[in-house]
């Protein structure tokens, strides 16, 4: 796990292509990013990198020619169908990218069969030098903190941790108290966003999630508190698809994000 890193997901412009993403996020002034290289089933063209050995391989060598790290490794949603199977040229595309982590949502509604296929992708991603972050969504059936980390706890792998989004947090009613509490190795990384403090609905979360977030700073989420509860040199990855910025180019959106969040993220770490 890289400390200290400053990324931006793909999300936060997801119609930017791979090859364009890194350039604008290493322009942008980040130091990491992160790559859809397994679409989810909901946007199959977003992005079969994982299938290309030749494209990843050149992604590579861009990012490191660019001094920029690809961190993040997605989508490797836990559906109830899902095998070590299904992920494997996934886990091999993040290994010739270089990615310190996985991305994994929970979707199966089975507790006991995503415990046990966490366990198999914990393992198998070790073996391929990841760490493998699971996370919670208040749209998903792991809705919570306290559902992440029953299901972490059950999983018991060394290369197991949680992601926190912030978004997902706050939206699921989880409190900084409750953050506070979580050992520290049990935590990955952070994905950053902000949005105003007033609840969506349970309707209005997957919406807001994907193109409905705002720039740290930007909203009324109590960042600052959270952060003051986390280590100091925690990863951290934007995930921001901007409430107000979707008409504009992808590099524009995110040069704005770039700008923005390293400002935030200078005034946390010097506070810190």
């Amino acid at each position: 796990m890289k400390d200290g890193m400053i990324c931006v997901s793909h999300l936060t412009a997801l119609d930017a292509a791979p090859e364009l993403f890194i350039t604008a996020a290493a322009n942008a002034g980040f130091t990491g990013v992160g790559l859809r290289v397994l679409p989810p089933r909901h946007a199959p063209l977003q992005y079969p990198v994982a299938v290309d050995p030749a494209r990843c391989k050149a992604l590579r060598m861009q990012a490191d020619d660019l001094g920029i790290t690809v961190f993040e490794a997605e989508s490797f949603a836990m559906e109830a169908d899902a095998s070590i199977e299904t992920f494997l040229p996934g886990l091999e595309a993040g290994a010739v990218l270089g990615a310190s982590v996985l991305v994994s949502g929970a979707v199966d509604p089975d507790e006991t069969r995503l415990v046990e296929n966490y366990a198999r992708l914990a393992e198998a991603a070790a073996e391929f030098g990841i760490t493998m972050a699971i996370e919670f969504m208040p749209s998903r059936p792991m809705k919570s903190l306290r559902d992440g980390l029953r299901v972490l706890d059950k999983v018991d792998h060394p290369n197991a941790r949680l992601l926190i989004d912030v978004l997902h947090l706050i939206r699921s009613g989880g409190t900084i108290e409750e953050l506070a509490a979580v050992p520290e190795d049990k935590i990955a990384y952070v994905h950053l966003s902000d949005a105003p403090l007033a609840h969506p609905g349970q309707e209005g979360l997957t919406p807001e999630s994907r193109a409905g977030r705002l720039y740290p700073g930007e909203g009324e989420l109590p960042l600052a508190a959270l952060f003051s509860v986390l280590r100091s040199d925690i990863a951290v990855s934007l995930e921001a698809p901007h409430r107000d910025q979707q008409d504009l180019p992808p590099t524009e959106r995110v040069r704005r994000a770039g700008a923005q969040t390293l400002s935030f993220m200078r005034g946390i770490r010097a506070a810190a």
